[in-house]
């Protein structure tokens, strides 16, 4: 269920039970829909209408929790009379999760809450939040990013393969694929473009005769040049990097597991077609056109894309010339990027830009490229020292309840909400974490 956050009138007002924590509560809430614009919601006490703050909301993501730290003189008074929300800024109506009587009632975590203080980072709390429902993410790139997280748990442990099922079975549990994309548009058996096919890969890997993985090679048959090159559009189509990650992959993985070798064949055009227009000397990036200059330069999570596409990939396919080669250019982007770690373990926004600020979800997905790659033979031991680093950086990042702060938003709304620094918490950042802080 969900309810509107309204512009007028009465708002829409929380309420809870009483706690004796006076310090530290931060008031939670996530987002029921996909706004590609900026919102802002205010909050006030619910009687007297003391003003708590401001969700400062931009471009916000479907299933993407915000949070408010309440001040501590204003604690009593929330316990006491609850608050109410009006949407003050955007022309976008603003919807939060709320509790159902079903079990169609989002997850807990998702649902309007107080997060009180925990006694310090929260160094295992993010493996309790990824293996659990409260880590769905929008079908696609996202909920990819934290199938892959729980397969590599999964590995070993029980628990998380019973939650991979439980995952996996939100979509792919019936005889139809039915999602809501990134656009909020319900869809039923078709992949909403090259960013959607990440799921497929996992999968694959944990059930290799479902019926569905048909979906994912006929979109790849479907969008194919002469070439081999899977992208989407026609004509003067866009090359990025996250086809690496998202179509590479999952074509090298079912390559291997259904014993069709033009897949492999596909996904290695697909990844060549990348390194060749995306990696030029110092500067890896992150998108372009068949015909045009190259864009995003060093962008961190484009660079996650580029280096966690090539360490996944590099490992289903078997070894011969070209993966040979490809391997020297992982091995070559790694050095490179390593070069800009900074002292913390966390790299920027834009690597080479100091001042975009430092950026977790790019760090954390390059440390689980690393991790990855080291862990089949791709990398060498001296990446394990900046995977260490990166896990220690992260640690005041962590919420008390697991989530990852500090991530740049969704890449909607162009360079400027990118070097901003505007940072949020994006719950798709803990299939990262699972590759490096189990």
């Amino acid at each position: 269920m969900a309810a509107r956050v309204p512009t007028e009138g009465k708002g829409l007002r929380l309420q809870w039970e009483k706690t004796s924590v006076t310090k530290g509560v931060r008031l939670r809430l996530t987002s029921a829909t996909d706004v590609r614009e900026e919102t802002r919601i205010q909050v006030r006490t619910a009687r007297s209408g003391k003003s708590i703050g401001e969700f400062d909301i931009r471009y916000a993501v479907y299933m993407q929790p915000y949070e408010l730290l309440v001040p501590d003189e204003l604690v009593p008074d929330i316990m006491q009379e609850g608050v109410v929300l009006h949407q003050s800024h955007g022309q976008k109506p603003f919807y939060v999760f709320t509790a159902g009587t079903t079990s169609q009632s989002a997850p807990a975590a998702y649902l309007p809450h107080l997060l009180l203080p925990g006694s310090g980072p929260a160094s295992d709390a993010w493996k309790d939040r990824l293996l659990s429902l409260e880590s769905l993410q929008t079908f696609g790139w996202m909920h990819g990013c934290n199938l892959d997280g729980i397969h590599e748990l999964s590995k070993n442990s029980r628990r998380a393969r019973e939650v991979l099922q439980a995952h996996l079975a939100m979509y792919f549990g019936k005889q139809d694929l039915v999602y809501a994309n990134l656009n909020n548009q319900k869809t039923t058996n078709q992949v909403n473009g090259v960013e959607s096919l990440l799921p497929f890969a996992i999968l694959a890997q944990s059930q290799p005769n479902h019926p569905l993985l048909k979906l994912a090679i006929d979109f790849s048959s479907s969008h194919v040049d002469a070439r081999g090159v899977i992208a989407d559009g026609q004509g003067n189509r866009p090359i990025k990097t996250e086809e690496c990650y998202t179509v590479s992959y999952p074509l090298a993985v079912m390559a291997r597991l259904l014993n069709q070798p033009e897949l492999a064949a596909l996904s290695i055009s697909t990844l060549k077609a990348r390194v060749e227009r995306l990696d030029r000397e110092e500067t890896i990036y992150q998108r372009t056109l068949e015909q045009g200059e190259p864009q995003y330069p060093n962008w961190g999570r484009g660079v996650v894309w580029y280096l966690l596409g090539l360490a996944k990939t590099l490992h289903h396919l078997p070894e011969d010339e070209q993966t040979r080669l490809l391997r020297a250019v992982f091995r070559s982007a790694v050095t490179r990027v390593l070069a800009r770690q900074q002292p913390n373990g966390l790299w920027y926004c834009f690597t080479d830009q100091p001042d975009t600020g430092f950026e977790t979800s790019g760090s954390a997905g390059i440390a689980a490229a690393l991790a990855y790659g080291h862990r089949y033979g791709l990398l060498p031991d001296r990446v394990l020292p900046h995977i260490e680093r990166t896990r220690r950086g992260l640690q005041p990042y962590l919420t008390p309840d697991g989530y990852l702060t500090g991530t740049a938003q969704a890449n909607k709304g162009g360079p400027a909400l990118q070097t901003g620094g505007y940072r949020v918490i994006s719950p798709y950042t803990l299939g990262f974490l699972a590759h490096f802080m189990k």
